[in-house]
């Protein structure tokens, strides 16, 4: 009998949950956080979304949003999360929510929301 070990490290944890994320709302709210990349890079991040089974890798917002308070993140870090987990739970946000988002996590959230809508010719970002 041989045995074989697959040496080949998985994929990153982004390229999973973008494999995993097949619904809109995962879908964009997977992209939100890639794209952001920040937040989904914190062990403390990962360790209460990202949920491994045997190979499969999924996002567990419901448990984010439980133990959101706990982790020790910024207004704007806090705020994006919440924008985040309104979407891929199809919860109700208040607008305000993006007040603290700064430009960057903003723009994010503008092209999620436009992608969303199905608006790719809305264009988002910096004029020039």
């Amino acid at each position: 009998m041989t045995v074989r070990h697959d040496h080949t490290p998985p994929a990153p944890v982004e390229e999973r949950l973008r494999a995993w994320a097949a619904d809109d709302l995962n879908r964009v709210a997977v992209a939100m956080l890639i794209e952001e990349h920040e937040l989904l890079a914190w062990p403390a991040v990962q360790r209460i979304l990202v949920v491994q089974t045997d190979g499969a890798v999924y996002a567990d917002w419901t448990h984010l949003s439980l133990r959101l308070p706990e982790l020790e993140l910024s207004e704007g870090e806090y705020a994006f999360l919440e924008v985040v987990l309104a979407i891929a739970l199809g919860r109700q946000v208040l607008v305000d929510r993006v007040l603290p988002l700064g430009e960057r996590r903003l723009a994010i959230v503008l092209r999620a929301l436009a992608a969303w809508a199905g608006a790719d010719s809305l264009a988002v970002g910096v004029r020039s």
